[in-house]
Order: C-alpha cells, then structure tokens, then sequence
C-alpha cells in the first residue's frame, strides 16, 4: 500500500504568464527546412519535357527512328476520311439482338455431327470403290447432298441449342484441323439449314447471329487455306490486299473447286449462304466478279418464300458486302433496303400471319423480330454520297442527303399499310436533328394511323426520345422550324391516351414528360401527371362487391416504368422544389399497388432531390410531401431488412429533416416532434433529430441574445417613415411594414424561453430511446451541453445524470463493417469533454451534496471493473484530477453567460474546498496505486511517463507549501529517475518551467537537483 498523501490544492491569486511547459525553438517548425525554388517552364508541356531526355538517342539508336515514323503515321491518317467500320458496328448490334431475342419455346436442331437424337432415316452405309477421277468427284458430290444420317434432335432449351451449335463449331475446327474438309463443308451447309425453321420466331434474330458467325468462321477457314497457297506467310489481312495476278494456279483452281462444290448445292437457302460465306475467296480469282456476285445475290433473294429468312438473308449479304468492296459497299445496303420495301407487304401474307398466330405471338412482338435485319440495311444506306443517291423506292428522283432519304421513307410510310416496321425503323436509323425537323410530320402519321397501329408505345417514345435531346426549342438554327412545344405535346397526348396497357403508357410518358419539363411550363408538366394518374386509374376500373377478384397485376411490370418517369421528372425539372408543390405528384406515388412499390418509387426520388437540391425547403406543401416520402421508406423496414438497406434509408430520412427549414421556430420544433413520432425505428435518424433540435436551440439562443436588432429596426422605420412626411407610395410603405414584421419577430423570440427549454426537453427524451449506448453517449453530452448554453440547467442535470449512469454500459469493442473495434479512443474524448463542462456546471442549491454530478462521475469510475494498467482509466483519473484543481480556484478559467459556476455560488467556501480536496486525495492515492500495478507488470515505460505526469500536477496545481506536496511530487521526480534519463526534451521543459517566479516552485527544483546529484 502506498504512503497517504492529503492533496492541498494552490490558489492562484494571479494567472500565470506561462501555465504550460515551453521550448524554445530557433525556426518555425511548419517551415520547410531546405528551400525550394519552383522553376516555370514558358512554353514546354509535359511531353516536351519527357521527349528532351530521348533526344540525344536520336540518332544513336535507329529504333527511335521508327518510333517516330509511327508517331507521326496516325496524325497524316486523320486527314484522310475515314471508312466506317461495319464490323465493329455489327458486334454492338450482335450483343443487343441476343441479349433481346430469347425464348422459353423448346427448339429443334438437325445435324449429322451431334450425338444422340432421332434418326430422320435409315443409316446406310456406301461402301464404293472408286476407281476413276470422274466417279471419285460424283462421289464427292453426292456426299454433299446426302441426308441419310441426319439425326433431329428435339427439346431442345435456348442454352441447349447454344451449347449445341458451339459444338458444330468445334466440329467444323477439329475436320478442318484433321484435313476433312468436305465433313466441315457438309457441317457448314447444315447449320445453314437449320435457319429455313421458323418454328421459334422470336428466337430466330439470335438464332441467325450465331449460324452467322459460324458460317463467318467457315469462310475465314478456307480465306486462310487460299492465303497460305497463294502468299505462303506474308501478312496478308483482307480481300483488299490480295492481287489475283500474283496468285498462283494451283491456288486459283482450289478456289474454283470450293466454288464447285458450292454451286452443286441443291437447295436455295444453303447455296446462297455458303457462296456468301466463301465470297472473300472469289478475290483470289478475279475482283471485278465480287460485285457482280453480290448483285446477283440480291436478287436471287427473291425466289425465298419466307419473308423473315429473306431478310436475314440481306443482313449478311451487306456484312459480307462491307468486307469485301472497298468501296460501293454502301449502293449494296441501299439495293437491299430496296428490296427490302419492295417485298414490305409480304411480312402480313396470310400464311406469315398463320404462322406467329400459331406461335401465341402478338403482332408487335412479330414485326419486332424483322427490326435487326430492317435497321441494319438503313444505317447503311444512310451513308451514301450525295452522288450515290438515285430512285428511292421508285418514287423519288434524286436525293442528295440523309433529309432527303429521311423525307421519301416517310412519303413511303404514309402510302403503305402496316407501316409502323418502317416508321420505327425510320426513328431509330436516323439522329436527333433530323427527326426533330419533322416531328410534326411523324406524330400527325401516328395520330391518323393510331387505330390500326400496334407499335405506337414503341414509336411514341422513340419520337420523345429524339425530342428531349434539344436543349432549347425550337432548335437553332433551324432548317425546318419545328412547331411551337404546346402544340406538340398536345398532339402527342391525344395520341397517348389510346395507349391501355398502363406499363406501355408509363414508358411513353417518360421520355415526353423530360421533353416538358425543358420546354414546357410547370402546369403544362403538372397537367401531364394529372392525366398519367386518370388514364392509370382508368385502365383498373372500380368494380362491384359481387364480382370475381381480377387477376393479380404484375406490380414489377408497373412499378418500373412509373419509377423511370418519377426519376426522370425529378432529375430534369429546372427548380427540383417545384415537383412537391404539384397537386398531382404524391396522389401518383400512391398509386402504387403496395408498400414495398411506393417505397422504391419514394427512394430515387428522394436520391435525386438530394443530389441537386442543396438549399433548403421552406414551403409548407413541399416539407408535406418530403415528409411523405420519408414515411414511405420507413414504413417498409421490417425485421427482416438486411443492416445496408437500413443505413441508406436512414441516409436519405436524415437528408429530409435536415432539409425542411421553417421561419418560425415553433413551426420547426413542431416538424421535429412529428418526425420522432414517425421514424422511431432508425436511430440514425433519431440522432440526426437531436442535432437538429440543439441547432434550433442554438438559433433561438442567438436570435434572444440580440436586443440590438429591434432597436435597429426601430430607427429604419423611423427614418424611413418620418412624421410630417407626404402620403408615399405602397412600395415605399412596404419596407417598413416588413421591417416591423423582422421586430416582432426578433420580439417573439426573445419573449418564448419556454421554446428552448422544450428543446432541451426533446433532447432529454430522445436520446435515451437510442438502442446503442456508444451512439447515446455523445448525444446526451452534447444535449447537456446545449441546455446549459441556454440556461436550462435542469435539463442539463438530467442528460449529464444519464450520461453518468450510462457510462459502465459502454462495451469495449463494437462491431463495425463486420470487424471488432476498440472504443478506448472514443470514450476518452467522451470522458474528457464532460469533465471539461462540469467545470461551469452549478451545483442544485436544493440539494445537501456538493458538487454531486462531479461525485456521481468519480463513483462511476470506482464501480467500472477497469483493469489498473489500462490506458484511459490513468487518463480518466489525471482528467479529474485536473477538474478538482480547477473547480478549487476562487475564479474559473471560462464560464457560460447568464449561468452562474460553482465559483460564483460557493464564493471559495471551505467546506466547499475541503470536499473537493477528498475527492483529490482519493484520485492521488488511486493513481499510485496504478503506479504500483505498472511496476509489477513490468511496465516500465508506461510507468515512467504517468509518474511524470502526475509529478507535472503536483508541481503545478498542488500548494507545495505543504509537506505531503511537497514529498509526493520529490518522490514521483526520483520515481521517473529511476525508469527513464531525465535529459529528455520534456523532462528538461518540466524542470525549466519549476524556475519561477514562485518560492516553493524554485525550492522544490532545488531539492531534486540534489537529490538527482547525490543518486
């Protein structure tokens, strides 16, 4: 047990020129200890800088030389015009049509080379002998048409029949690979004849993009065969470098002979695939033959009597036109685009239209599946010259640009039945600026062929889409002017309304209600939403009691497109406020079928609003509607909601009340109340709610503190309005008037202490209802704090009780991000900054025990099972040490206006000071105690530093007049001694500090320098 020491606290009568220990340093010690010159190049950049280090290579090393040729390649390239790179372009339209078309139909494939399956017929088996060159190649051929071991295989799933097609390619590789080359041609033809089975329409886009790489794979295999023939290993890459001249012939007659055995094909459809597929080979024999090829192709398509087979037909004519023809690639997509038109009326033959009827298949989802082929063949007829355009669909005479083109397709349309596959073909081939010149034009053809139309969702929103592209309207500099935007979302309206599918009428207001938030009012865009909530409550009509339940609506199919019309409305209205003061905005939220829908309508609204709002809402409707919103989120959280949906909804409500701002301060206290009430179950938002009530307290506390400014007000009226004066106009007289409104308004604040004491009472009442004691602390800290700031010392009490009682409940660890954290750090700093407030916190007069929220914390500390070698209970005791020190003085270090310390109350009483020295004592010896434990743990480190600390607050806070000071802080100076070298830095400060002004201080110093010298 350590020697007793009664702690004497020192009374400083005068402040102290230096309190803390100093070192007197000859520099700054934020100043850069080398200086550093900063040199400006005038006219150099960056790689003018990195080229100087490799220009002394220059001509040393000759791989530099080369370098920079490659370098200065690409800048004459750009001015050369660039070609389009069709094959780039038809990988991003591959990924899209196979990402669309699919199905859950069950298909069929047909082929020799997969196992399993049912036979077609009998398996025979040739055996000949060949003997003669002329019977070896009718043999050959004869192979090519042989079906006899063709097995079907049925059943087959979208994956499945990908799967069985990767394995025909892999088939065609290792043939070709072990120089079978006609069982590879013979798996190339029939893969192309499974595109004649039209069983799965809405698969067949997808279906033809893969039998289309494979038969592209195929032509690359016997491209590559003929190369090596004719060039051995020089890089040839494309038809275009290929010189027939220079081709040997022995390479010429192997590509005749691939040209044989493709002509012997019986059958329409695989012959011209396969000629299609092997057209870059016809390079090594003759040029000029590739566009005669070609426009013989495109003819030949006519004689297909499926209207769909022919038009993927043309889509992979023009792919492989594009490879080959250098040039004039682009008169192949217009000729094909032309056919196309032509054979237009076939798609609705009725054995077509028996076909996808028979397939359950909806009309638009039929013509959906000609889109791919259709706006293909338009983005390259797009692309011809002025010089290139001739007859457009036999009705046009020349056409100079895409205008033109764009304005015959639209004659076309408005001539032709059905014709809604052209018109969207028309709004998706063509850009912005173009449509937009003749919005007026489309919409008018939509309107007049509305009834018979079955794509016009489709349309509609394509047109929208090009419209809200303009940034201003009409668009400048206009070649057309566009009709004024009334008039166009008018007509667009009246065409809409014919739109019954609610999922389809909420994907074509999305785009439009953007197009009307630019250019359109905000009643025209509040007149929208009106209409969108009749025409959904319409298509769900109220029924009566005695009807049959309607079949479940598809809220997924709902909820999305109404949530991308919130969004966008929200992102694109200028004022983001604007859309909560609309009468029609929240009864559209409602709408939704249930709870978890109007929550994810709720959630990107209120994402969005505060992604671009900053400022705060002030309007009465708008803090309505926001509050909705919040009680939307909150409503939907369960027990089952996974911790990250919590914390963004938290996110997003905390958002929401720091946003709502009201004037009055009653109003606002009144929204906070409400809020409380509505979000209890997200301590987040709870917390955020106690930060908000001790700013509005805080606000209130400035706004009483301010007489000066009703005096202020006073003299502007008086000067404004002086007696005598000439009646004034009704502007003039409203300065004042206002000016007196700011007067009773600062009045009205300084005559309601009540608003801030309910303030404080708020506080007092949502902190506690936090479930984690960590997260309660800090706020009934800081709700106690700004109690006292406005002198409500009652409340204070109580949230500084209740921090007292809640501190042996803080845990050690918590868990954050999965991981176990240490709290030391943070209940340090809480500890430090409550003793630190105790210090002007007055004591209840009605109460017997002095300084009894100070005697409530050092209990506390006494009850915590701290481990004495801990960190921060050392830390804790110094701390309070030091509040005793302070509180024992005859005037505080700071205090709070208007509330009276403990120094004013007691005026140095010493029962009073007797009290506080106990308290003391009792610390003092504690820490020796913790001193004993260190030693016995081998802390010596540890050791050595909370001996000098403590030696540094008996030298400094202790009167060493007194004996047991004086011994204690002689004892703990040797203790240090003994663990540590004294020649450090802040040893050195400490001893440099004792050589004052004060006798005791100097003796003391005195002592251990004799001490220090005789050990």
């Amino acid at each position: 047990m350590p020697a007793y020491y009664e702690w004497t606290s020192l009374k400083n009568k005068t402040p102290r020129r230096h309190e803390y220990p100093s070192i007197e340093v000859t520099h700054h010690p934020l100043k850069p200890a080398h200086a550093v010159t900063i040199k400006q190049s005038v006219s150099k950049d960056f790689m003018e800088d990195l080229n100087k280090w490799s220009s002394p290579f220059e001509v040393a090393d000759p791989l530099m030389r080369f370098e920079q040729m490659n370098m200065e390649e690409p800048e004459e390239a750009e001015e050369a015009p660039a070609r389009a790179d069709y094959a780039a372009e038809w990988r991003e339209r591959r990924a899209a049509v196979l990402a669309r078309y699919t199905t859950a139909d069950k298909l069929s494939i047909t082929s020799s080379y997969l196992p399993g399956g049912e036979k077609e017929k009998p398996l025979t088996a040739l055996i000949r002998q060949v003997s003669t060159l002329n019977e070896k190649v009718r043999h050959r051929l004869e192979q090519l048409d042989e079906d006899g071991s063709a097995r079907a295989t049925t059943g087959l799933s979208q994956h499945e029949f990908v799967t069985k097609i990767n394995v025909l390619n892999e088939e065609i590789k290792k043939a070709w690979n072990s120089e079978q080359r006609v069982k590879a041609f013979k798996i190339a033809i029939q893969c192309s004849k499974l595109l004649q089975d039209t069983a799965g329409l809405l698969f067949y886009p997808s279906k033809a993009a893969l039998i289309h790489d494979t038969l592209d794979m195929f032509g690359e295999l016997v491209f590559q065969r003929l190369r090596e023939k004719s060039y051995g290993h020089k890089p040839i890459k494309t038809v275009h470098d290929i010189d027939p001249a220079l081709v040997p012939e022995p390479a010429k007659e192997t590509c005749l002979n691939w040209v044989y055995k493709m002509a012997s094909i019986r059958e329409l459809l695989p012959r011209l695939y396969m000629e299609m597929a092997l057209l870059p080979c016809v390079a090594f024999v003759s040029k000029t033959e590739i566009k005669a090829a070609v426009a013989r192709l495109t003819v030949m398509i006519r004689g297909m009597g499926s209207a769909v087979v022919a038009a993927y037909l043309r889509l992979y004519l023009t792919r492989v036109a594009a490879r080959v023809l250098s040039t004039g690639c682009e008169e192949v997509f217009y000729e094909n685009l032309n056919e196309f038109v032509e054979d237009y009326p076939q798609i609705f033959h009725p054995t077509l239209k028996k076909q996808y009827t028979s397939q359950s298949l909806p009309l638009d989802k039929y013509l959906s599946v000609y889109l791919p082929a259709a706006q293909w063949l338009l983005h390259g007829a797009r692309r011809r010259g002025p010089g290139l355009v001739g007859d457009m669909l036999r009705h046009c005479d020349t056409v100079e640009n895409s205008q033109a083109l764009l304005r015959e397709m639209l004659r076309h349309c408005d001539t032709v039945d059905n014709s809604e596959l052209l018109l969207y073909c028309v709004l998706t081939g063509f850009d912005s600026a173009t449509i937009i010149q003749h919005s007026a034009e489309i919409l008018e053809m939509i309107q007049q062929k509305a009834d018979t139309m079955v794509m016009v969702p489709a349309l509609l929103t394509s047109l929208g889409t090009h419209l809200c592209s303009a940034e201003r309207w009409p668009p400048a500099p206009p070649a057309r002017p566009p009709p004024p935007a009334e008039a166009l979302a008018t007509s667009w309206w009246r065409v809409a309304t014919t739109i019954a599918a609610p999922a389809q009428f909420l994907q074509v207001v999305e785009p439009w209600i953007e197009f009307a938030c630019k250019h359109l009012s905000t009643q025209h865009v509040n007149m929208i939403l009106r209409g969108t909530i009749r025409q959904l409550v319409r298509a769900d009509p109220p029924r009566a009691p005695s009807a049959p339940p309607p079949a479940a609506p598809d809220v997924d199919a709902l909820c999305g497109p109404l949530m991308l019309l919130l969004r966008r409305l929200v992102t694109h209205v200028p004022v983001v406020t604007e859309v909560f003061l609309m009468d029609a905005f929240m009864p559209l939220v409602e709408l939704a079928p249930s709870a978890a829908a109007r929550a994810l309508l709720a959630r990107p609204v209120l994402a969005q609003l505060h992604a671009r709002h900053a400022a705060a809402a002030e309007q009465p409707v708008a803090a309505a509607a926001l509050l909705r919103l919040a009680c939307i989120l909150h409503d939907n959280i369960s027990a089952v909601t996974v911790e990250d949906e919590i914390r963004v909804v938290s996110d997003l409500i905390s958002r929401v009340v720091y946003c709502v701002q009201y004037e009055d301060f009653e109003q606002q206290l009144n929204f906070y109340v409400q809020c409380r009430s509505d979000f209890i179950k997200l301590d987040a938002v709870l917390v955020a709610l106690v930060h908000c009530v001790n700013a509005l307290s805080a606000r209130v506390g400035a706004s009483r503190s301010a007489p000066w400014l009703q005096r202020a007000c006073a003299a502007y009226c008086s000067v404004t309005a002086p007696s005598g004066a000439e009646p004034m106009s009704c502007s003039s007289l409203f300065q004042p008037t206002c000016v007196n409104a700011l007067s009773a308004r600062v009045g009205a604040s300084r005559s309601a202490p009540w608003l801030q004491r309910a303030c404080a009472a708020y506080c007092s009442v949502t902190a506690p209802a936090l479930r984690c004691p960590l997260a309660r602390a800090p706020l009934l800290l800081l709700s106690g704090q700004a109690a006292l700031l406005n002198n409500c010392v009652s409340q204070a009490e109580a949230n500084f009780k209740a921090l007292v009682g809640l501190l042996p409940d803080i845990p050690e660890f918590t868990m954050e991000d999965g991981q176990r954290r240490p709290t030391h750090a943070r209940r340090g700093a809480l500890l430090s900054s409550l003793l630190a407030t105790l210090l002007v916190m007055p004591d209840n007069v009605d109460s017997n025990c002095k300084a009894y929220v100070l005697s409530g914390v050092i209990k506390t500390l006494e009850r915590i099972h701290w481990r004495k070698t801990d960190a921060l209970y050392s830390t804790a005791l110094l701390h309070a040490l030091d509040l005793l020190c302070a509180m024992a003085q005859e005037d505080y270090a700071y205090h709070i206006e208007s509330v009276l310390s403990n120094d004013v109350l007691y005026g140095s009483d010493e029962e009073f000071i007797q009290i506080l020295e106990k308290y003391s004592t009792n610390i003092c010896q504690e820490l020796l105690l913790v001193l004993k434990a260190l030693a016995e743990a081998n802390e010596t480190r540890r050791q050595a530093s909370l001996s000098l600390e403590l030696f540094w607050r008996v030298a400094r806070r202790a009167d060493l007049e007194k004996a047991p000071m004086f011994a204690l802080a002689t004892n703990l100076w040797m203790l240090y001694h003994k663990l540590k070298d004294p020649n450090t830095k802040l040893a050195k400060s400490v001893l440099a500090a004792l050589n004052n002004d004060d006798p005791a201080s100097r003796r003391l110093l005195k002592t251990i320098e004799e001490a220090t010298a005789s050990s």
